[in-house]
């Protein structure tokens, strides 16, 4: 942790403290750098008084008066400078005008008429105005409309997002993935784009899935694959796992599944290699369900639960050990 005889908290910093997502280590070393002067503690107060008027930027459209918010800073201003006009006010000044200069710019960047466009620099979750819900996997893109006012419910993506759409029989869901276009009524299921793929894996309802190179009707459990650079579609069974999901769930059940089926999710999921020395090992079964723990813990509770031993080399990882009757 940094001592707190230089710690200064950054604006980012002390937004994330006002908005209660702080780490435990940051959230004690803001407290203690207050705690060092009053002077800090005045500043942190006013910051939050600041940050109260302001309110922090929503990934959903929000209509945010920032004209409003900038005239009550300026009024938190005027009264303070008419009591004790102290350097902290100065810096929360500063930090409050960045904040409002943030919101304005969030604003005019993501709100053009009625399209709003969402970049994720984390797992973000988002409610439509059809009360459709989309969880936007970091590092993709989801442009979508404010108000839907068409005969279509049009949004586009470009990455990986899972969508649990609202049913209208009226109103289609369309999502557009590059050359890729996922029609539905209501319905969930998995989105995932890649440089020479899409993906789409129905959880439940029905997905209609169409490109240059044919079009596929899935149902809950099934998933397709659009190869853009073969040019065709495969289809497939979803695992049992969870494994389309893992990236936002983080969770993996094995109701008796078979080793082999496990270690290919495995591998999947965490993309690692899992060798074993004895093909007996892939007769075994598993029950269990892992919920965010890392691949370390999870071969370990495996091994022990079937009498193996694990071996991490460069290359990623071995079973050994008897394993089971076929």
């Amino acid at each position: 942790m940094e001592s707190n005889n230089t710690y200064k908290p950054s604006s980012e910093a002390f937004s994330r403290y006002f908005a209660g997502e702080s780490t435990q280590d940051e959230l004690t070393q803001i407290n203690n750098w207050a705690n060092e002067s009053a002077e800090n503690q005045e500043e942190l107060e006013l910051l939050r008084a600041i940050w109260q008027d302001v309110g922090s930027v929503r990934i959903e459209p929000a209509e945010v008066d920032t004209n409003k918010a900038f005239a009550n800073v300026l009024a938190k201003k005027k009264a303070h400078e008419q009591t004790v006009p102290s350097r902290s006010f100065w810096n929360a000044w500063k930090v409050a005008a960045v904040v409002l200069l943030a919101v304005s710019a969030v604003l005019m960047m993501i709100q053009e008429d009625n399209d709003v466009q969402l970049v994720a620099e984390s797992i973000t979750k988002v409610s439509l105005s059809d009360s459709t819900k989309v969880t936007v996997n970091e590092g993709s893109t989801l442009v979508y409309q404010k108000n839907f006012n068409t005969a279509a419910r049009k949004v586009s993506l470009s990455g990986e997002a899972f969508f649990d759409v609202a049913r209208n029989e009226e109103k289609p869901f369309v999502v557009q993935v590059g050359e890729v276009t996922v029609t539905v009524l209501g319905t969930s299921f998995n989105i995932k784009e890649s440089e020479k793929s899409v993906n789409v894996a129905v959880s439940t309802g029905r997905v209609e899935v169409k490109s240059a190179f044919g079009t596929e009707i899935l149902s809950a459990g099934e998933q397709v694959t659009v190869n853009l650079d073969e040019k065709e579609l495969t289809t497939a069974n979803n695992s049992t796992s969870g494994t389309e999901q893992y990236w936002f769930s983080k969770k993996l059940i094995f109701a008796g599944s078979d080793m082999s089926n496990v270690l290919e999710d495995l591998e999947s999921t965490y993309q690692v290699r899992i060798n074993v020395k004895n093909e007996a090992i892939l007769n075994c079964k598993l029950q269990a369900t892992f919920e965010d723990q890392s691949i370390d813990e999870i071969l370990e509770i495996i091994s022990l639960s079937q009498g193996l031993t694990v071996e991490q080399t460069n290359e990623g990882y071995i079973l050994s050990g008897e394993g089971c009757d076929d």
